[in-house]
């Protein structure tokens, strides 16, 4: 074994931007003041001295902003520690650090371990005591040293135990059993399984309880909503109440389940089944696979009308989250892709809804046993935002609820949309001899006990007991899964399939077949040592199980390695009955499918529904200023823009509304809204996806509440230019663990009634749904949870949005009536028909729902334009939340006409737009950017918006022109390499072939006996292309600690490097860089130096954004220069709107490299503010970059590389946003190509 070298990185000073917002964090949580410096730790070992040093400055750090040493005495004497993830977790960044040595060394053996060593120059050991604390979560990580050898995990003993003595087990030896193993199941279960084996004659294994365990838990066989319900009394004066009660009863009979038990899975799933019957659910596209919900729907393409499968599906994590925050919010959205992906379609969309305590609560407030809500809500962010990113999914809405019960455990909520066209998609019935393929990710360690633990109560102990359960999760492979799942051939050799969830292989493969026989020692593995029931229960990400026929092995196994894919046959379909689990020549598990399917021991529960009669309408007196002033300040009104901008919002260039529109990017949508993806079409409709739901409603009354959700949800849809009668909902149900109190169960059995008597009054069905019942920690509890995702989709042409759009408007609200407070269905619908008359006649400027009462509606309208607005007097009860209700801007020359159509309806003029940025109520004025800084206040220490002060600078115009293609190509070849990590390679082949290019897609590949002819597949396909296209992504994670190091290091390759000067040097061709392809660009020298070099410290970089996260918005650029082909088509001065969605684009550069690139014309595109100057203020300028540079070229102009996502747009896009777009730049590169002097006659 060769020795342990250590490497230890820091940032220079003018590059600390990590540490400084880690001092921040400090003084503001525990008061203290701290100068702290981070120094990377990598470990490796399998190097020699002399290749370490071949790596330092490629692959562990950058010579222009780090600083590297190999020995402790920049620290060793001062106040330290060192923090490093827990054995078996996933470590990106050491990952990454392996696979760029392989690619530079062509070395295998290379294991590299990361830690973080945190430096406090003059703090006490008391206070160092404290941020150690603060900061270390044990859960996720441990203290580490500086150590002379690496841990390896434990081998363990192979051989499975038989559990003798099990089958006579009593008493309390049954409780003792349970304990001993960490069991969720109940004591009723453990007899129910000890019958079973006094007739099997046998003892079971330990693998076969624990596969049990899994099998039975709630999170995986929904034990609570399966629990038969007994006694059902309401002692409630709440007419509505009875009545849908009766009515449930009544429809039992009707479809002849009056004889079944009556559970909440009963109650949650009855509506759709009662609404198919009548035949109000037709499109409902119904399978064994039960993975994701299914609706099928025509789609207009530019090749006619499609049947297409539209799959969504929400998901939480709400217990791995609560523990550790950024591994069980990244697999929560982790989890949710691979529903739908396993039903073959591609996820194109994503919302996200969580729940929190206050984030901004002091540290010493915080619960004993429980993390900050700041560091859990914080982490959270982070960890959803950093997989949909790396994958590349496109988050279209995201939204954060505050409520005390939240401390008890946090809500974890993701939901995604996907589409597949319905020929592509094969659903059978496996046979025996059918093979299961393990497709993706090794299984390791990480996430075992997942569906037991995320079923068990939250107590003091989960924090330290806990942490095998939660995984990382990694998005770059799962992006990979995408990629394959979206190959049509593919798709079609696939009879079943099921992702690797909750349960690991034994339920991922268990539900797969009625019988299995299950070979675990195939399983691949992260590392040697798991033992079979490991390996059986595991919850390792990025996996999916397949079923396909014996004779499509070899075409399977090929299209998984195109796509970088390992792909391992692991079980076999049999007729036996039973499932059965080998290793070596063991059989671990030998458990007949019938008495698996049982689910365990029956529950049972009586149900006590007490519920408030009593009418709560608001006040009627007058709302004033000083109601107003306490709205726009509380937590759950204000802004929390600072959180969405660290999630991507317009990758998949489909966006038809931006999460945040208008001119200022202030004004939050009602919902997602995306034109449906479809491969090589163009599809010209688009799927609506929107939430509903309020934790105050439901914690008054849980019936309102949960039927408000609903109406909430569809209210959205139908303002968003969506037809309600047409929506397919979903619900996500979250309650306190409810035990054996009837009035607890009364909660949700209320709420499940409320929402099923809103989906029979509305003709709109439930047809899916997850639950979690385990919101409880100690004596607090999660408030009553039911949200309502509603799905549809609409013509784009007939999308609405929620800006208020000009200065001469007319305020209307359109009410829809309750009674006991449930609103009226038929005059809701006839509210949906005047909006879209309305908008037909072109009389509608804008449209949102009342969820946040008037003045917030308007104040949020208000704000993405500026435009002020005047309201005449309001009483606190015209100023109630409204869910299900409108506001409306009109055209005043229409208002006579308007009000005639809907002289029938509860239609009312409220107020007016105006051209001063001031609000008027009743007389009393206040100004809007006073408002909108009270607005923003609330969270601007927890998720801060991008706000930096700085200058206006000078445009670097040059007059420079690019240079002259020297013959005629009618169809240039585009190379578009996919890297570990890339995510923008769709878009751009679009954009490519859009602009008459013919475009060829290469998968790198970097396993050990491919890699080599990878690099030389790479190197000959880029001698026969015209043009080098690299596309924005996370290569290799963005790690190890910096942007576009995998690619550098690629395109350093000899062989590579010389094609590419090859291209740019002899045939002339072109090489076009975007965001993470730029990084890659400037890290290899290829820009500015039109050259790949080794780095030196004088090379300029992209490093992190000066607001120290991830920032995704619209940027405003102005051309500067045209020394390239690519802006040809633009002229000096022009201003263009762009999406930015990057971590690292900060161009720094010394500043005469910066003088050098201006006389040269090099520097191209710079960021502006609204009024078209180039800026350093933020957020105009996103990133801080040195002279708002955004683009940049090679002197000679043939390599381009900018941050901004120009494939992104597409005709018809950002509704929201009034934005003006260079569409041409991906046909001047094309067209440069095409030089017509050089014509053959």
């Amino acid at each position: 074994m060769s020795s342990i070298l250590n490497i230890f990185v820091e940032k220079k000073p003018e590059y600390r931007n990590e540490e400084q917002k880690l001092d921040k964090d400090l003084h503001l949580m525990l008061g203290l003041q701290t100068e702290s410096r981070m120094i990377h730790l990598y470990q490796v070992q399998g190097l020699t001295d002399e290749e370490l040093s071949r790596v330092e400055y490629t692959v562990f750090s950058e010579s222009s902003t780090d600083r590297t040493s190999r020995d402790t005495s920049s620290f060793v004497h001062q106040p330290h520690f060192i923090l490093e993830l827990l054995p078996g977790q996933y470590d990106q960044r050491a990952k990454a650090a392996e696979d760029c040595i392989k690619l530079i060394l062509g070395k295998f053996d290379v294991e590299v371990r990361y830690k973080t060593v945190y430096v406090f120059p003059g703090t006490t050991p008391e206070n160092l005591k404290k941020i150690r604390s603060y900061l270390l979560n044990p859960v996720e990580m441990r203290e580490g040293q500086v150590q002379s050898h690496f841990d390896s995990f434990p081998q363990k003993n192979m051989k499975v135990e038989h559990l003798e003595g099990f089958r006579t087990l009593t008493g309390e030896d049954l409780f003792t059993f349970l304990h001993k193993h960490s069991l969720a199941m109940t004591r009723e279960d453990l007899l129910l399984i000890q019958n079973y084996f006094i007739q099997e004659n046998r003892e079971p294994t330990i693998t076969e309880i624990k596969v049990l365990d899994t099998y039975w838990s709630d999170h995986c066989r929904h034990t609570t909503f399966l629990t038969h319900l007994k006694d059902i009394r309401i002692q409630s004066g709440f007419t509505p109440l009875q009545k849908a009660y009766d009515q449930y009863l009544q429809i039992r009979k009707n479809l002849g389940r009056e004889n079944r038990p009556v559970t909440l899975m009963d109650l949650a799933t009855i509506g759709a089944k009662y609404l198919k019957e009548q035949g109000l659910a037709e499109d409902l596209d119904e399978s064994e696979e039960i993975n994701a919900c299914s609706i099928s729907r025509k789609v207009r393409t530019n090749e006619g009308i499609k049947d297409v499968l539209l799959m969504f599906k929400n998901e939480t994590h709400n217990h791995p989250t609560e523990i550790e925050p950024f591994g069980g919010a990244a697999t929560c959205l982790g989890g949710a892709i691979r529903d739908p992906l396993s039903g073959r379609a591609y996820v194109y969309q994503g919302m996200r809804i969580t729940g929190a305590a206050d984030p901004g609560k002091p540290l010493k407030e915080t619960l004993p046993g429980k993390l900050p809500q700041r560091i859990i809500t914080r982490g959270a962010a982070k960890g959803f935002s950093s997989y949909g990113n790396q994958i590349g999914l496109n988050t279209g809405f995201v939204e954060e609820i505050y409520h005390p019960g939240y401390e008890a455990k946090r809500m974890e909520t993701g939901a995604v949309i996907a589409s597949a066209l319905k020929e592509n998609v094969r659903r059978e019935t496996p046979q025996k001899g059918d093979l299961i393929i393990l497709l993706g990710g090794k299984t390791g360690r990480d996430g075992i006990g997942g569906a037991t633990g995320s079923s068990k109560g939250h107590d003091a102990s989960s924090i330290t007991e806990s942490g095998a359960e939660v995984q990382k999760g990694n998005a770059v492979e799962e992006r990979k899964l995408q990629r394959f799942f979206r190959n049509e051939k593919a798709s079609r050799l696939i009879r079943r399939c099921n992702d690797f969830g909750a349960g690991g292989v034994s339920v991922a493969i268990g539900e797969l077949a009625e019988s299995l026989d299950i070979y675990l020692h195939r399983v691949p593995k992260k590392y040697m040592g798991l033992d079979p029931t490991e390996i059986a229960i595991s919850e390792s990400q990025e996996r999916m199980a397949v079923v396909i026929e014996e004779r499509d092995l070899p075409d399977f196994i090929r299209y998984a390695q195109e796509e970088n894919l390992e792909a391992t046959v692991v079980a076999v379909v049999t007729d036996t009955g039973r499932l059965r689990m080998y290793y070596d020549d063991q059989v671990v598990v030998d458990v007949s499918r019938d008495f698996i399917d049982t689910n365990g021991a029956t529950s049972e529960a009586s149900v006590l529904i007490e519920l408030d009669a009593k009418d709560r309408s608001a006040s009627k007196e007058k709302l004033t200023l000083k109601e107003v002033l306490a709205q726009v300040s509380d937590l759950n009104s204000c802004s929390q823009k600072g959180l969405l901008e660290n999630f991507d919002t317009t990758i998949g260039r489909n966006s038809l509304i931006l999460p945040y529109g208008g001119t200022y990017q202030d004004t939050k949508s009602s919902g997602m809204v995306s034109l449906i993806p479809l491969k090589n079409l163009t599809s010209y409709d688009a799927s609506v996806m929107t939430y509903g739901f309020d934790p105050l409603s439901l914690e008054k009354n849980p019936f309102i509440g949960a039927y408000d959700s609903v109406v909430e949800s569809l209210a959205k849809v139908v303002s968003l230019g969506g037809n309600p009668n047409d929506v397919r909902l979903s619900f996500q149900e979250y309650f306190r663990k409810l035990g054996d109190d009837p009035s607890n169960w009364g909660r949700p059995f209320a709420a499940l009634l409320g929402a099923l008597q809103a989906q029979l009054d509305f003709k709109v069905p439930a047809i899916g749904g997850k639950d979690s019942m385990s919101g409880t920690f100690q004596d607090l509890h999660v408030p009553d949870t039911l949200i309502s995702f509603a799905v549809t989709t609409v013509q784009k042409e007939n999308i609405l949005h929620n800006i208020l759009s000009k200065t001469d408007s007319v305020l209307l609200t359109l009410r829809t009536p309750r009674s006991e407070g449930v609103y009226d269905a038929l005059v809701f619908d006839e509210n949906a028909k005047l909006i879209r008359k309305l908008q037909e006649k072109g009389y509608l400027r804008s449209v949102d729902t009342l969820k946040k009462g008037l003045f917030m509606t308007l104040l949020n309208m208000a704000a993405g334009n500026r435009i002020g607005f005047r309201l005449e007097a309001l009483t606190l009860h015209e100023n109630r939340r409204d869910p299900g209700s409108f506001v409306l801007e009109v055209s005043r020359k229409h208002l006579s006409e308007i009000l005639s159509i809907g002289h029938h309806l509860l239609l009312k003029v409220v107020g007016a737009t105006h051209e001063n940025k001031i609000i008027e109520i009743d007389g009393e004025e206040i100004a809007m950017e006073e408002l909108l800084e009270r607005h923003k206040a609330p969270l601007a220490e927890i998720f801060s918006e991008y706000t930096e002060e700085g200058i206006t600078l000078e445009s670097t115009y040059s007059a420079k022109e690019s240079p002259v293609y020297p013959s005629y190509v009618e169809h240039p070849k585009v190379l578009i390499p996919v890297f570990f990590g890339t995510n923008c390679e769709l878009d751009i082949e679009y954009a490519f072939r859009e602009a008459g290019a013919e475009t060829d897609t290469f998968v790198f590949r970097n396993g050990e006996k491919e890699m080599k002819a990878s690099l030389e597949d790479f190197a000959q396909r880029i001698r026969g292309s015209h043009i080098l296209m690299l596309s924005g992504g996370f290569s290799a994670a963005d790690e190890p600690e910096g942007s576009g190091k995998y690619i550098a290091n690629i395109l350093r390759n000899p062989l590579v490097r010389e094609a590419i000067h090859d291209l740019i040097d002899n045939r002339k061709g072109l090489v076009l860089g975007i965001c993470n392809g730029f990084q890659g660009l400037v890290k290899s020298g290829l820009l500015p130096y039109g050259r790949v070099i080794e780095p030196h410290e004088e090379m300029p970089t992209l490093t992190y954004n000066t607001a120290g996260k991830h920032m995704s918005r619209m940027a405003r650029t102005k051309v500067v220069s045209r020394n390239t082909p690519w802006m040809n088509s633009a002229s000096l001065g022009d201003v263009h709107d762009v999406p930015v969605s990057h971590g690292e684009g900060r161009f720094m550069a010394s500043e005469a490299l910066l003088k050098e690139l201006s006389d040269n014309g090099q520097i191209i595109t710079q960021y502006t503010n609204l009024s078209g100057e180039v800026t350093m203020e933020g957020p105009y300028n996103p990133n801080g970059s040195m002279w708002a540079i955004e683009g940049i070229s090679s002197k000679d102009g043939r390599v381009f590389g900018k941050m901004g996502h120009t494939e992104r747009y597409q005709d018809g896009l950002y509704l929201n946003y009034d934005g003006s777009y260079y569409t041409e730049m991906f046909r001047s590169g094309v067209d440069y190509f095409r030089n017509t002097d050089n014509i053959e006659e």
